[in-house]
């Protein structure tokens, strides 16, 4: 067989009107049914008609391959509060950044979108954002405690100081907090049990969306 010695890339774009049933679909998705309904026809119709009108010329096709992408742009604006919410731990930048790489690419649907926009912006900043906090929470044994550690940003999650690891709390309390150190913003949390590492202590996603801008301006000081 002949080794190429040319690369022909020929793109065209289409700009189409689709019914909704279309647009609500994630990108992927999206994709998936573009490629459906394009089927052999075009997919394979190109490159044996290339090959025809090459080969007067005495040009062969070794190989080919295609590259399908399409994005929706009807999308409507996506307001400020969802990008805060996928990605409480990023800057006021990197949010803008977020935008911009999902834009027209973001499906209809509020849950959908709101996976697809925590799964990018993971991508964008996926390393643990650190803070001090302080812990205030019930012991098993009943009384009241202040617990020292660092509140990860990224996912919620807390990492106690060492002298605190060994402490048990009550389960299903209502009273567990978590606090900022310097912020003065109080976070609801929850204890899904012990490890070797103590307890396992979380903040929901909603929680530090809600005090993103309290949060980060901590951990960029830090």
């Amino acid at each position: 067989m002949s080794r190429p010695n040319l690369k022909l890339s020929v793109a065209f774009e289409f700009e189409l009107s689709a019914a909704n049933d279309l647009l609500e679909l994630g990108h992927e998705n999206l994709c998936q049914a573009m490629h459906d309904l394009l089927g052999a026809m075009v997919l394979q119709g190109m490159p044996t008609i290339t090959a025809k009108q090459l080969g007067k010329a005495g040009v062969t096709v070794l190989s080919h391959r295609h590259h399908l992408d399409v994005a929706t742009t009807a999308a409507a604006t996506i307001p400020r509060a969802e990008y805060v919410a996928a990605g409480p731990h990023l800057t006021d930048d990197e949010l803008l950044q977020l935008a911009r790489r999902t834009s027209g690419k973001l499906p209809a649907i509020e849950g959908e979108r709101a996976r697809v926009l925590r799964r990018h912006a993971l991508a964008l900043a996926g390393e643990f954002r650190m803070i001090p906090c302080v812990v205030h929470a019930r012991l098993s044994s009943g009384k009241d405690a202040q617990l020292q550690g660092r509140l990860n940003l990224t996912n919620g999650s807390v990492l106690l100081a060492e002298r605190d690891r060994q402490s048990r709390l009550q389960p299903k309390q209502d009273s567990l907090r978590v606090e900022g150190s310097g912020s003065g913003v109080g976070l609801k949390a929850s204890c899904a049990g012990h490890t070797l590492s103590g307890p396992v202590i979380e903040v929901p996603l909603a929680e530090l969306a809600a005090h993103r801008d309290a949060l980060i301006g901590l951990w960029q000081k830090s």
